[in-house]
């Protein structure tokens, strides 16, 4: 308790308020982007996506509102209602992970017989819910650290929002880089960009970056790692080709 309120006093979380509406900023203008661009197609497969993809979609959608309100009401003075709300985020949270694991499955398996079924693809999805669950227990445990707290809530979300942030590059400028790197640049290529910006804004106000950006940078570079050494794997690709087989439920 005592490290956390030090680290609290020596990093003052106000100076940062503005830099944590600019970055929550960018990961909605890349949510809005990358699935507007992707409705049309979504809405026009045949036959028509289950409920649960849908319900998926909404839960998504509720937790980045209740972040975003969560951050203006620390930028308003509520504190209070920002605590009180923290919980529903919470709530709304433990959700995610599995919802996200479950939806990604439903979605492969009506995949099975399209040209570019790959099965493969599924570990990017866990290794996303993964870190993301991982990121965002880590928010919760250092709550009491305002500044550790709402940079890690920003990096749950980068942990995730490399769904809307391809379909953007895929769908909005269609290039498709080769090789690893390339698959690697064209799913990750928006997070990298933001993890760098945020490490920069704490190296340019505290000339050094802070130990949850640290973190935060490490289990996400870690999972894109190993999702690319996933999205390669012979043997990956036939174990989840049979975990697919397996589920067979395409809500």
């Amino acid at each position: 308790m005592q490290s956390s309120v030090t680290a609290a006093a020596t990093w003052p979380p106000r100076s940062d308020r503005k830099a944590y509406i600019v970055w929550m900023a960018l990961v909605w203008a890349g949510t809005l982007v990358g699935f507007g661009l992707d409705l049309s197609r979504y809405f026009g497969e045949t036959p028509a996506p289950p409920a649960i993809l849908h319900i998926h979609g909404a839960v998504y959608l509720a937790w980045l509102i209740l972040v975003t309100i969560q951050i203006w009401l620390v930028e308003t003075g509520d504190i209070r209602l920002h605590k009180n709300l923290g919980w529903a985020t919470a709530v709304v949270s433990g959700v995610m992970a599995p919802l996200g694991v479950v939806a990604a499955l439903v979605d492969m398996a009506r995949q099975v017989h399209h040209p570019d079924y790959a099965p493969q693809f599924l570990g990017l999805e866990f290794v996303d819910m993964a870190a993301f669950a991982i990121l965002i227990a880590a928010g919760l445990l250092w709550r009491k650290n305002p500044a550790a707290h709402k940079r890690l809530m920003i990096l749950a979300a980068l942990a995730i929002v490399d769904a809307s942030f391809s379909r953007a590059w895929q769908i909005g400028i269609k290039v498709t880089p080769p090789g690893e790197f390339g698959w690697w640049f064209q799913y990750f290529g928006g997070t990298a960009v933001m993890l760098i910006a945020m490490a920069g804004w704490d190296l340019w106000r505290r000339r050094r970056i802070h130990t949850s950006v640290l973190f935060g940078m490490a289990v996400l570079w870690a999972g894109q790692l190993l999702a690319v050494y996933l999205q390669y794997s012979p043997g990956w690709k036939t174990a989840m080709g049979a975990l697919v087989k397996a589920w067979a439920w395409t809500g």
